[in-house]
C-alpha cells in the first residue's frame, strides 16, 4: 500500500510540473535606436571641419610625412604646394619672431617650428616656389628703379660741381668744384658756433636736390674729411672751410662732393 501510495505522487508530481513550466522560445535582441540617423561624431562634425579647414588644424591640411629627396617629411597645406631643402619647409614670415625671422622674410624652417609654434600663432605661411619667384622679379625691378634714380642723384650733383667751378674737370683729381653750401654763424678765426654733423648735411642734401633719391636705408653719409685728409665724421664739423664727403645712393653708386662751410654775413 506504501509503494502505492508513492507512485501515485510521484505521478501526480511529474504532471504538476509539466503543466506548470513550458519550454521558453528564443526571443532576439531588439536593434538599438538611433535617434539622429547618419549625424557624423563630434570630432567630424561639419562646423568643426569647416573650422578646420579654416585654420589649418586636424584636417588632411597636414599630409602624411614622407620622405621627399632624402627629406625627414614635408607638410602640405591646401592649394600651396610646399618647397623643401635639407628636410625644411619654406615659409614667409607673417610677423618678427625673436631667433627665427623678421616679417617679410622668406626662410626655411622645420616642419614641427612651422606647424606648433608659427602657423598656429599665425605669424608665418607656406610660400609656393611660383610666389617666391614672382616677388623675386617685383625685387629687381624696384632696385633697378632705385639704382637708376641714384644714377641720376649723382649726375644732379656733378653738373652743379661743374657749374660752380666753371668749367669740367680736366685735371687728375677725383672732384672739383662745391655741391653744397652750408651757411652757419661763426667766429672771428672760423669756429662755428655749434658743429655740423653727418645728419644735417643729409638733410641740406634733400633741401638743395629735392628732385634726388635721398629714401631708403642704404642712403647715408660714409666718408666726411677736412682739407688735410683728417676724418672729422665722428667728431662733426666745427670749422669753416671745404670738405670732401661721399654719400652712398644705393648698390653700387656713391657721389663724392665737395662740402663749403661759410660764416653767415
Amino acid at each position: 500500500a506504501r509503494l502505492v501510495l508513492l507512485a501515485v505522487f510521484a505521478c501526480s508530481t511529474t504532471a504538476q510540473s509539466s503543466s506548470t513550466y513550458s519550454k521558453a522560445s528564443f526571443v532576439p535582441p531588439a536593434a538599438p535606436s538611433i535617434t539622429k540617423a547618419g549625424w557624423p561624431s563630434a570630432a567630424n562634425h561639419p562646423s568643426r571641419v569647416q573650422q578646420q579647414i579654416a585654420t589649418g588644424y586636424g584636417t588632411e591640411l597636414f599630409g602624411k610625412k614622407k620622405n621627399v629627396g632624402g627629406s625627414s617629411g614635408t607638410v602640405k597645406t591646401a592649394g600651396v604646394p610646399p618647397v623643401t631643402k635639407n628636410g625644411k619647409i619654406q615659409i614667409k614670415m607673417l610677423t618678427s619672431v625673436p631667433n627665427i625671422g623678421q616679417a617679410g622674410d622668406i626662410i626655411f624652417v622645420s616642419s614641427a617650428v612651422f606647424q606648433n609654434q608659427l602657423q598656429r600663432q599665425k605669424k608665418a605661411r607656406l610660400i609656393s616656389a611660383e610666389e617666391v619667384a614672382n616677388l623675386e622679379a617685383e625685387k629687381q625691378k624696384e632696385e633697378a628703379e632705385a639704382t637708376q634714380k641714384a644714377v641720376d642723384t649723382k649726375k644732379m650733383m656733378e653738373e652743379v660741381m661743374f657749374e660752380s667751378l666753371g668749367e669740367e674737370c680736366s685735371t687728375d683729381q677725383d672732384i672739383c668744384g662745391v655741391a653744397l653750401t652750408m651757411k652757419r654763424k661763426a667766429g672771428p678765426e672760423g669756429n662755428l658756433f655749434g658743429g655740423i654733423n653727418p645728419k644735417m648735411i643729409m638733410e641740406e642734401l634733400a633741401n638743395t636736390f629735392p628732385d634726388g633719391s635721398w629714401e631708403g636705408k642704404q642712403v647715408k653719409l660714409i666718408v666726411m674729411k677736412d682739407s688735410d685728409g683728417k676724418d672729422v665724421k665722428k667728431k662733426d664739423i666745427k670749422h669753416t672751410g671745404e670738405y670732401t664727403c661721399v654719400v652712398k645712393l644705393g648698390n653700387d653708386v656713391d657721389v663724392t662732393f665737395i662740402l663749403s662751410v661759410v660764416a653767415e654775413e
